[in-house]
């Protein structure tokens, strides 16, 4: 029975591969609402026994991590009158079984790093456990879609969710993660759309010509085509002073962590504001044919002098969202070594440009160009060449995106506005 179970699980494993070939994933982000405290109580108290469990097992990872750790039902924790063992009630076998694959998956992350030369430690504790891994949808979690209601394995009550309507008729349910926000309990479901259908949607509203992308601090986004994209949202005043609160505190105290609690919220609201503007800015940018952008390191920006533009406009996320974007449409990346600041687009001349030069003036040809505009021309410039010159540019297109003109072409960044998102 157990051989022809595992050669059942074998089958069904690689139907799903191949299925999902032909699928995208999208997640979609669930509150839970309505919440008494018994409730809060309940789920405070799972969040909790992951964390036990998470904790108990790295503190000897050699000797506790093995093929029935999942079975767990009472662990050691330190507490400060010395260690004592506590009973697992909460954690529903499936979610045990997740979080010891998570443990599996960091420890091979450390051993993938520590292979390229990187120091690596050993995992640490955690303080608090914001996310449990529900596997498998029917078993983990069901969401009952007529009554706007989501059951969790292990609760006995059936929580209302807020953002049903968001889940396509034609979505394919899939794994999720109970996640414990400051504002409340969510749920992320991972779910698969027919990726014909997703391409169809992104075609309708594609602009054919092909689009250079320069990144920079003043203007966080400058186009090929002359349009700039700027935002900056900084720290909240109410955050300062939810800080300058917090350090009049006596640390470990109630009213200590109350307005710890209301710091942690006061982030999620900036973070939230922060992702919401690059999710505009890469919605805008999924209009054209084919995206470039050079592959500069906003890592050492954020180190150097623009260390607090970086943090608050987030710039660094936007290369991060074109990778993931590039499994659905042709995204390019030029080396960050190209000289493209000092480069004309016009003529290819190259000349030496200080960075409060505005301006590039070319000493060739005379040419006047905005500095950004001129770099981000010169980045669309090279990946075409690069394109052509692998024989990779018709396959990289799509076949409706027009010809493919040279960057020579005048752009009109002198008539194009300057949008702020």
């Amino acid at each position: 029975m157990g051989r022809v179970k595992a050669e059942k699980i074998r089958n069904t494993l690689k139907q799903t591969r191949e299925k999902r070939k032909i699928q995208v994933p999208r997640v979609y982000q669930l509150k839970l609402q309505n919440l008494s405290e018994k409730d809060r109580e309940v789920l405070g108290r799972l969040f909790l026994e992951a964390k036990w469990l998470y904790n108990y097992i790295i503190a000897d990872v050699e000797n506790r991590l093995n093929r029935d750790t999942w079975k767990l039902k009472e662990v050691e924790i330190k507490t400060p009158e010395g260690f004592k063992r506590r009973e697992i009630k909460q954690l529903s076998s499936q979610m045990r079984q997740g979080i010891v694959e998570r443990i599996k998956g960091n420890l091979l992350s450390l051993k993938r790093a520590k292979e390229k030369g990187i120091k690596v430690g050993k995992l640490s504790f955690k303080s608090e456990v914001r996310s449990i891994p529900l596997k498998q949808y029917g078993i983990t979690y069901k969401i009952l879609g007529d009554k706007n209601k989501v059951k969790i394995q292990g609760i006995k009550k059936r929580f209302r969710v807020l953002g049903l309507h968001q889940i396509p008729k034609n979505a394919e349910l899939a794994e999720a993660q109970l996640i414990k926000k400051p504002s409340g309990y969510y749920l992320h479901v991972v779910c698969y759309l027919p990726k014909e259908e997703v391409l169809k949607e992104i075609r309708e509203r594609r602009l054919k010509e092909p689009i250079g992308i320069d990144l920079g601090i003043k203007h966080q986004l400058t186009l090929s085509s002359g349009e700039k994209f700027s935002w900056y949202i900084p720290e909240t005043k109410r955050l300062k002073r939810l800080q300058k609160s917090l350090s009049r505190k006596q640390k470990g105290s109630k009213n200590y962590w109350k307005i710890k609690q209301l710091i942690r919220r006061e982030w999620e609201y900036i973070n939230n504001k922060r992702k919401d503007t690059l999710n505009k800015a890469v919605s805008y940018l999924k209009r054209f044919s084919l995206i470039v952008v050079q592959n500069d390191n906003i890592k050492s920006w954020k180190e150097g002098y623009f260390g607090k533009q970086i943090q608050n406009t987030g710039i660094g996320g936007i290369t991060a969202r074109l990778r993931t974007l590039a499994t659905l449409i042709p995204v390019v990346f030029v080396d960050r070594y190209e000289p493209t600041t000092q480069t004309c687009s016009f003529c290819g001349h190259r000349q030496k440009v200080f960075l409060s030069e505005r301006t590039f003036k070319c000493q060739s040809c005379g040419k006047e160009i905005d500095r950004d505009v001129n770099s981000a021309r010169n980045i669309l410039r090279i990946a075409i060449e690069k394109l052509k010159g692998e024989g990779k540019l018709l396959k990289t297109l799509p076949v409706d995106c027009g010809k493919v003109t040279p960057v020579e072409w005048g752009l009109s960044h002198d008539e194009a506005g300057s949008p702020r998102l």
